[in-house]
């Protein structure tokens, strides 16, 4: 993997509609209201949750968006991420603001192993500091997702999450967005 922020927007873009270029994940990884989970294996063994660590975050405000960043590699091991989460974090509650895996990865247990082992780091990092980061101190966390996007809907059921509130053509096209929230 030759630069994290190329491998976040490669994921992102062959998984949305809405297209979008380095200096997306580089603003999200600098501000403190996002964190970022990705799910890494090694060899296509060894599958593992790792956040994006603030000396990540530094790396990318030293370098311009040009220069690439190894992250990961040695000479006999690759680490390929399959996919990530970014949640954003309010007072309120914690929004899972994009979550995406590769494609040649969906249908395989992948994206319900990352947000439930993400979920459960971000409470838990989140607790084992001194000082709170407001941003994350919610008591639930909520999403949205497009009606239409049946696979997704039942992962978020699966794990816990409940429907409660359809937002109306929020998508355009007559494409509602559903809410859903899970309580911590």
């Amino acid at each position: 993997m030759e630069n994290i922020v190329d491998e976040l927007v490669k994921i992102h873009n062959e998984s949305f509609k809405n297209k979008v270029e380095d200096k997306y994940f580089s603003e999200m990884m600098l501000s403190e209201q996002y964190e970022i989970y990705c799910l890494f294996n090694f060899v296509r063994e060894n599958i593992f949750i790792e956040k994006l660590k603030k000396e990540d975050k530094n790396k990318i405000s030293e370098k311009s968006q040009k220069e690439k960043m190894d992250f990961g590699k040695n000479e006999k091991f690759e680490k390929n991420m399959l996919g990530y989460v970014a949640f954003y974090g309010t007072i309120e509650s914690i929004d899972i603001f994009e979550v995406a895996i590769k494609k040649e990865y969906q249908g395989q247990g992948f994206g319900e192993k990352l947000l439930i082992e993400s979920m459960k780091n971000l409470i838990k990092d989140n607790e084992n500091i001194r000082i709170k980061n407001i941003h994350f101190s919610g008591e639930k966390f909520l999403l949205e997702v497009n009606e239409n996007n049946e696979k997704a809907l039942k992962l978020y059921k699966k794990i816990g999450f409940e429907e409660i509130y359809v937002r109306k053509n929020y998508y355009g096209n007559n494409e509602n967005a559903i809410i859903m929230m899970k309580s911590i």
